[in-house]
């Protein structure tokens, strides 16, 4: 046993040993505290007006957050807008190479163990961060959305406010569909980008649904919850109103789902979903991208959109144009100025269009006057006085649309208050 000089010398080691350890260890500490709890990622592409909006939303979150902004190579002066919020912001210059690209070149350099993508016009709630860490749980494993709103382009005028999206049966085979909502009231962990990869710029525009469907695929769960996360501009410029571009990056999506997809790790579906239900599926997208081309009523474009829908053995037109009419309902809100009807505009351009294409298998226009008359069956799914008014409004409309077609206009269709009662 040590005695005399060498037990003082063992003891001095010792104590110093112990102070370096506590000094690594508040070092260490102290990078933890100041570590964010989320990063958020805004793209920006000539968003001067409204980039300021996106960041200050962002840096008013009530956790510490980690912000970047990537400049997509503007011509205008966005870059002089994100400078003045260094070096509370982190701002990265690139060349124009698009929306996901943008969004990948700031994926390497994330610090949280949580990211959310917010575009450069629109905002977070100041309490979007901390309801959505609530129910994330300190999850890896865990993908967590709650609901937004969609505004005109100052926020002045609320457009909607869509119902949680339930995403069943499951969350892939929902996403092999659709869609369910703008990529800012979604909050993931970083380390999905280990497990599925990083945003495909080749689906611009439906990256972000890619993206979410590869989590899905790869078996991470999604949470919803019922609160207004985020403020969503609806911009009659945005890249997601460019009817054939989104005809085909969808279409390219819907198509990944139903094929084995090498970049999930772990794939909980190694040969995608059944090959047979994908020509339905894409239809139906087809249905969606008709719709905001007939909103936009450039009449080359709505061809060319037609033209390109891939068409299933035996189609269901008359689901096809139910279809249409729903999204019409979405897509027309952009372009409601107070002083035109979008909604009725695109119902008649729809409805002129479809009835000359599909004249040779419906005779009687059935599909058209599904599309243009209102469904009652809604009445009884969800019964109201308000929406029993509005849909008898839509009714007396649709007799007017019908005779602008040269349609009889009391020859009911299958979706009639009669066939409803």
């Amino acid at each position: 046993m040590p005695h005399g000089p060498t037990l003082l010398l063992m003891k001095i080691i010792a104590d110093v040993k112990i102070k370096e350890a506590f000094v690594n260890l508040s070092a260490w500490s102290g990078e933890q505290m100041n570590l964010p709890q989320v990063s958020i990622i805004i793209p920006c592409y000539n968003a001067e007006r409204y980039v300021g909006d996106a960041i200050e939303s962002a840096l008013s979150q009530k956790c510490t957050v980690q912000v970047i902004v990537v400049d997509d190579g503007s011509t205008d002066r966005s870059a002089e807008v994100v400078e003045r919020y260094v070096p509370a912001v982190q701002l990265v210059r690139t060349p124009n190479h698009g929306i996901a690209c943008a969004r990948n070149v700031a994926i390497d350099l994330l610090k949280a163990p949580y990211a959310l993508l917010l575009d450069n016009d629109d905002r977070l709630n100041q309490d979007a961060l901390c309801q959505l860490l609530s129910a994330m749980q300190g999850s890896q494993q865990r993908v967590v959305y709650g609901r937004f709103q969609g505004w005109n382009h100052d926020m002045t005028r609320r457009l909607a406010i869509p119902r949680l999206a339930s995403l069943k049966p499951h969350p892939f085979e929902f996403l092999s569909c659709q869609d369910f909502t703008p990529p800012g009231a979604v909050l993931f962990p970083t380390s999905a980008f280990d497990k599925v990869g990083k945003l495909d710029q080749a689906v611009a525009g439906c990256d972000d649904w890619d993206f979410l469907m590869r989590l899905a695929r790869a078996g991470l769960t999604f949470h919803g919850i019922n609160k207004v996360v985020f403020h969503y501009r609806r911009l009659a410029s945005s890249a997601s109103n460019r009817p054939r571009h989104m005809l085909d990056a969808g279409l390219e999506v819907i198509r990944r789902a139903h094929h084995p997809d090498v970049r999930v790790h772990d794939d909980n579906f190694p040969t995608g979903l059944p090959i047979e239900s994908l020509a339905q599926k894409q239809f139906l997208w087809g249905a969606d991208c008709f719709a905001l081309a007939a909103v936009r009523g450039i009449s080359a474009e709505i061809d060319d959109v037609f033209a390109n829908i891939p068409v299933p053995p035996n189609p269901c037109w008359e689901t096809f144009t139910v279809t249409v009419r729903k999204m019409l309902v979405w897509h027309c809100q952009p372009y409601r100025d107070g002083t035109t009807d979008p909604f009725r505009d695109g119902l008649i351009q729809s409805a002129r269009y479809l009835k000359q294409r599909l004249s040779a298998f419906d005779p009687h226009s059935q599909a058209c006057k599904s599309l243009i008359y209102p469904d009652f069956t809604q009445l009884i799914k969800r019964p109201g006085p308000r929406k029993a008014v509005r849909l008898w409004s839509e009714w007396r409309a649709a007799k007017s649309i019908l005779a602008a077609i040269g349609d009889d206009p009391d020859d009911a269709p299958m979706s009639t208050p009669e066939s409803a009662s």
